[in-house]
């Protein structure tokens, strides 16, 4: 006799049948509905084109530039390189912003943490670098990559520090308009 406890799913599986008002149902048309699923259509969303939004103008256009390099190395450096560049004026870009907007306070914390950041950032690239002088002394990833690799973990740096300035500009945009449509 089987347990009250038992799930129904299981007297199935052993070629039982429930006992009571169950029915089971045969398995083709329990799929039935699975088949449908290729049919659905799929509604594609557009890229967001800010931080703010969850990507970076810069990203978006290294990816595009990635893909026209249709995965050749040396075109595929040269937009790395480009968006490293980028990288860097954007993140002197904003803090220029940010010291215009923040109050003196916030100003000498800004640059406080500038002054800190650039030694760290001065490690986080040495340590690409020597990853990366690592990598191909053991003969570890194709040699014609490498550069490239290393090019993108050197832009990641940069990349970090733009979007972390971002996100302090944005929170200070958000409330300066809070404010403003608060004032009368």
């Amino acid at each position: 006799m089987l347990g009250a406890s038992m799930p129904p799913f299981s007297l199935l599986a052993r070629g039982q049948r429930p006992q009571g008002d169950a029915m089971p149902i045969p398995r083709p048309l329990a799929c039935l509905p699975l088949l449908w699923l290729p049919l659905m259509p799929i509604h594609a969303q557009p890229l967001p084109l800010t931080v703010s939004a969850g990507g970076h103008l810069i990203a978006h256009e290294l990816d595009a530039c990635l893909a026209e390099a249709q995965g050749q190395p040396e075109p595929a450096l040269r937009c790395a390189r480009k968006a490293g560049g980028r990288w860097e004026e954007e993140v002197g870009r904003l803090g220029a912003r940010l010291d215009k907007v923040l109050g003196r306070e916030a100003r000498l914390a800004l640059e406080a943490s500038r002054a800190a950041w650039e030694p760290a950032r001065e490690a986080d690239l040495a340590l690409v670098e020597t990853y990366h002088g690592q990598l191909a002394e053991s003969g570890l990833g194709d040699p014609e990559l490498l550069p490239l690799s290393r090019q993108l973990h050197r832009n990641a740096v940069w990349e970090q520090r733009a979007r972390y300035l971002q996100r302090l500009l944005d929170g200070l945009e958000e409330r300066l308009s809070e404010s403003a449509r608060q004032a009368p």
